[in-house]
């Protein structure tokens, strides 16, 4: 919108997005932030299995915020079959009798032709045909506006039907567009921080990033050559924004070799276990040196606490503690593993066919199903869009991998307990994957590693939990949807892959169970059965089928209580988002840029204000579905705070009271303040 009023001088009230695989809940606020009130698509005609029923609608997203919705149709040309076919092909005729019908060849660019110019012209006044006129988008919603009372509203996400394997297709560029992100989340949020201006790189590595989410280049649908130049370009952004971002953590800390700084980017306090590179101590702590997948040396660290969106400084010593390497807190006889949270019994496979979490004296694995952590393997070959789809019956075809070729103990510690595996998977991949069990919590994280060669066929990693619900809650962009867990009718057999971001809960009323992960994007929900799709191998039109050496984590998290943000919203960021570490101390022993007083409230981004000097922007929502008032205390001294609609337009101004301010959430409502300091 910034771009438009800038490059055209012109404000558009128009969202036209014809071609994307189903739209998130989350767009009709993020629009009305954005100062946009018309939504244009029409991919929902191509479902695979229900028909959309309406044409013209109110859409409301999952905050409760409304935009006027249109179904256009495409490529098609102005003349009397299509009007005639276009007006009785209508469904919810008592509360529109129109339709908007651009012409033109749309896909690949190319517009109208002077022929479809005088069909237009001709067909605008015939007996016996629908009335026709010409207009714009803005005019024609316009209209449609004047009886707006009249239309249907439709509730949550737009799913489209179609196009499931887009979520997962090209391993790399999907865990490379979660990776970026985060990275120019942490630069913005370090730029702030040290109260740098705004750095001269930040447009043109954001651009870098949405120019490799466009369609089809996200989704995985494209040539090889553009994959290749994607992974190149996107790789390249992560490393010049992390550059950035360790170039102004320095300039914060001293040279003192006996020092380490380490940042927290996330807007709550972390006292997690945290992973330092390489074989490095601080003292006090309790730290643990560990290796993952790749052989890779880390130091696991416990009994630290870093402060929201802040900063501290720690002393390093040569010893890692008294007891490091000589108390452990796990015992395991090959079969059963024991840890201060958790008792877990192994399968011949490796696999969890026995988890009990010690807090609730719950047993996580459902008896009679799949045991926990197994690897599913089949045939994916859909019936049209080979890289684009996955087709319902790849249900029935995926078996349990039960080739175990070597399994070992790397890690055997007061923190960690390290489990390294390696299967055989189909007929020429294989999976090395670490299992981390914790002293501290029931979580188990797994580190894997796929060496895939295995052309038209899905790997998925499945955890068939012990707990009773007809909906899992899956995380898209500032909260969270209720997708089924039945298959009840053909709405909810459609949804049998379905997207999430860092987690997926299901939940009682008073126990739960969470997939978290790091680059995934797609999961399928039966009962309890969660299944997290690890790999789509097609071939048309990227005829490598994806084969290579691919990294990916995820993490299985029992929790008492039922789903909150502390539980699982928190755990989920701190699994993406690591720590950043810089050699040397601040001045001050801790540094916080703000703290926020509920835990459901997450501020996702921290960014110098595009507009106003010595200000920067907090991006807030509410993650639970839970009216909320909170309050925000900074750790530097503020002058005046605001509140902006997206485009960082002030609404109006927030008290300001002991340098904190007080602030209203909706369910699921965003909101951007601007911060202007002292």
């Amino acid at each position: 919108q910034r771009f438009t009023r800038k490059e055209f001088n012109y404000t558009s009230d128009s969202f036209w997005l014809p071609d994307t695989f189903g739209y998130n809940a989350a767009i009709p606020q993020i629009m009305q932030e954005c100062d946009v009130k018309y939504f244009y698509t029409t991919k929902l005609s191509w479902n695979d299995l229900n028909r959309f029923p309406y044409e013209t609608f109110i859409w409301r997203g999952m905050d409760g915020s409304e935009v006027l919705t249109h179904f256009t149709i495409i490529q098609s040309f102005p003349d009397p079959e299509t009007v005639t076919n276009v007006l009785n092909g209508l469904q919810n005729k008592g509360g529109d009798f129109s339709r908007l019908t651009p012409y033109g060849f749309g896909d690949g660019g190319g517009g109208p032709t002077y022929g479809m110019l005088e069909g237009a012209r001709r067909i605008t006044n015939i007996e016996g045909l629908p009335e026709v006129e010409s207009t714009t988008a803005t005019k024609f919603m316009q209209k449609i506006e004047e009886h707006r009372d009249a239309l249907p509203v439709y509730d949550g996400e737009l799913y489209l039907e179609l196009h499931r394997g887009t979520l997962t297709q090209e391993h790399d560029i999907k865990r490379n567009n979660r990776k970026g992100e985060f990275a120019l989340h942490d630069m913005e949020f370090m730029n702030v921080a040290a109260n740098a201006a705004r750095h001269d790189k930040t447009d043109e590595l954001y651009k870098v990033l949405l120019l490799n989410q466009f369609h089809d280049i996200l989704p995985g649908t494209s040539l090889p050559c553009v994959c290749e130049l994607t992974r190149k370009e996107v790789s390249e952004m992560i490393s010049g924004a992390k550059n950035i971002t360790n170039e102004l953590a320095k300039s914060m800390t001293d040279s003192s070799d006996k020092a380490i700084t380490l940042y927290n980017t996330l807007s709550f306090d972390r006292n997690d276990i945290i992973y330092l590179e390489g074989e490095k101590f601080i003292a006090g702590a309790k730290n643990q040196v560990v290796t993952d997948a790749l052989g890779n040396k880390f130091t696991a660290v416990s009994g630290i606490e870093i402060p929201a969106l802040g900063a501290k400084s720690f002393e390093l010593t040569d010893k890692p503690c008294c007891c490091c390497g000589k108390k452990s807190s796990f015992s395991y006889d090959g079969t059963k593993l024991t840890s201060p949270v958790a008792e877990i019994t192994f399968d011949e496979n490796g696999y969890i066919k026995s988890f009990i979490d010690k807090t609730t004296g719950r047993e996580v694995a459902r008896e009679g199903g799949a045991p926990l952590g197994t690897f599913w393997f089949g045939e994916d070959v859909p019936q049209s869009y080979d890289d684009w789809d996955i087709d319902s019956d790849v249900e029935a075809k995926l078996k349990p991998q039960n080739n175990l070729i070597s399994r070992e103990v790397i890690d055997d510690g007061e923190l960690e307990f390290r489990i390294k595996s390696v299967y055989a998977i189909g007929q020429k991949s294989k999976v090395t994957t670490v299992a981390t069990f914790h002293a501290d919590t029931p979580r188990i994280d797994f580190h894997t590693v796929l060496d895939w060669n295995d052309v038209h066929n899905l790997l998925k990693v499945g955890f068939d939990v012990d707990v009773k619900a007809s909906f899992v809650k899956n995380e898209i962009q500032f909260g969270h949807i209720e997708r089924p867990t039945t298959r009840n009718n053909s709405l909810e057999a459609a949804k049998f892959e379905v997207c999430n971001h860092k987690w997926t809960d299901i939940s009682e009323s008073r126990f739960g169970v969470a997939v978290l992960n790091d680059c995934k994007y797609a999961i399928s929900a039966l009962g309890s059965d969660l299944r997290l799709t690890l790999m789509k191998s097609g071939i048309r039109p990227d005829v490598t089928g994806d084969c290579g050496v691919h990294e990916m984590s995820y993490s299985l998290l029992p929790h008492a209580g039922a789903f909150n943000a502390e539980n699982v919203v928190r755990p989920a960021y701190m699994f993406n988002v690591p720590v950043i570490e810089t050699a040397g101390a601040m001045n001050a022993p801790e540094f916080s840029l703000a703290s926020i007083s509920e835990s459901n409230i997450i501020c996702e981004a921290v960014k110098c204000a595009e507009d106003v000097e010595n200000a920067f922007v907090m991006r807030l929502y509410e993650s639970e579905r839970c009216r909320t008032k909170c309050q925000i205390k900074f750790g530097v001294d503020v002058k005046r705070v605001f509140v902006t609609n997206m485009l960082e337009e002030v609404k109006y101004e927030l008290p300001v009271e002991n340098n904190s301010v007080n602030v209203d959430f909706g369910a699921f409502k965003i909101v951007t303040l601007l911060v202007e300091r002292a």
